[in-house]
């Protein structure tokens, strides 16, 4: 983890967004990625035959969009694995219809791979949307992420929280060693394939945030399939080690236990912050706790449920 890249090549983007029926947010994702696009970076945005007006507002940004594909698909996996299928980037990514990057993203994400040749995987700081596009939450709180913690779908409600799907970019060698996705899965695919990547490389946290995830209750597949989408990555993690039974005990003490042992759990791991007196992203390695909330933030959101309920 400690070679750093000489070279100025600049590595290129493959970022695929698959959609349908999106026509109230789409807009706002497709700009997120065209309006930082550079030369050689490629948007491919694959739509499952809209029935609302997403395919005609997908094709305003036509000169901006190198593949755009409308056809009936076997699923949202299923269409973005056909959209990487026409990837030629050398960094990975992929964005739902109603999610954003971040304005600055592709500068930095490639300013990250281009210095640092030996990482091939890199999460930013989990961040929310709400429905009127504001950002509501960033977690700048670096955690660690245990290789073998991934790798066995500890990284769970319960345990240690999901890893962010939009804060995710990889090396497309990466993707290549493990195959892609498991079209077998219907919703869990995105957990599959990072305890696979696991099984090769570290996930390296970056100290800014890179995507965003907009909060729809009600009206997205995280929250209308929430259970059937528990319920595959439980299969999944059926044949994988479990986590220590103190770890399930204290996890199992509601919201508090579960700070408590993800706030006592650590690792020694690499991330990667901004350091001002070199003016680059740079790498320091301590041990760091696979807690992504500090005690004052749980506290406040705890008041915040309470004056809620009362």
């Amino acid at each position: 983890m400690d070679h750093i890249a000489q070279a100025n090549d600049t590595p290129r983007f493959s970022v695929v967004t698959a959609v349908r029926n999106m026509q109230d947010t789409v807009a706002e994702t497709i700009a997120s990625v065209t309006s930082q696009k550079r030369l050689g970076d490629q948007y491919i945005l694959i739509d499952g035959a809209s029935t609302d007006g997403t395919l005609a507002i997908a094709q305003r940004f036509h000169k901006s969009i190198d593949l755009l594909v409308s056809e009936p698909d076997a699923g949202q996996y299923h269409a973005i694995a056909k959209g990487f299928s026409h990837a030629t980037g050398d960094i990975m990514a992929w964005i739902n219809g109603d999610d954003i990057l971040m304005p600055w993203t592709f500068n930095v994400v490639s300013d990250i791979f281009a210095r640092f040749p030996d990482v091939h995987w890199i999460t930013g700081a989990p961040s929310m949307l709400s429905e009127k596009s504001h950002l509501t939450r960033i977690e700048l709180k670096m955690p660690a992420y245990p290789r073998s913690f991934i790798a066995n779908g500890w990284f769970r409600p319960g345990l240690g929280e999901y890893l962010q799907q939009e804060s995710m970019f990889w090396r497309r060698s990466l993707w290549d060693k493990v195959g892609g996705l498991d079209l077998s899965l219907k919703l869990a695919g995105d957990f599959d394939l990072w305890m696979r990547f696991a099984e090769h490389t570290d996930l390296i946290p970056a100290n800014i945030t890179l995507g965003a995830f907009r909060h729809r209750p009600g009206l997205q597949r995280s929250s209308l399939n929430k259970d059937e989408y528990e319920a595959e990555v439980e299969a999944l993690c059926t044949t994988r080690k479990p986590p220590p039974a103190y770890w399930r005990f204290i996890s199992s003490r509601g919201r508090l236990g579960k700070h408590i042992a993800r706030s006592v759990i650590s690792a020694k791991q690499p991330a990667i912050i901004y350091n001002f007196h070199i003016q680059q992203w740079d790498m320091t390695t301590r041990r760091r706790t696979i807690a992504r909330q500090t005690w004052s933030e749980l506290l406040d959101t705890q008041i915040l449920r309470w004056k809620t309920a009362s």
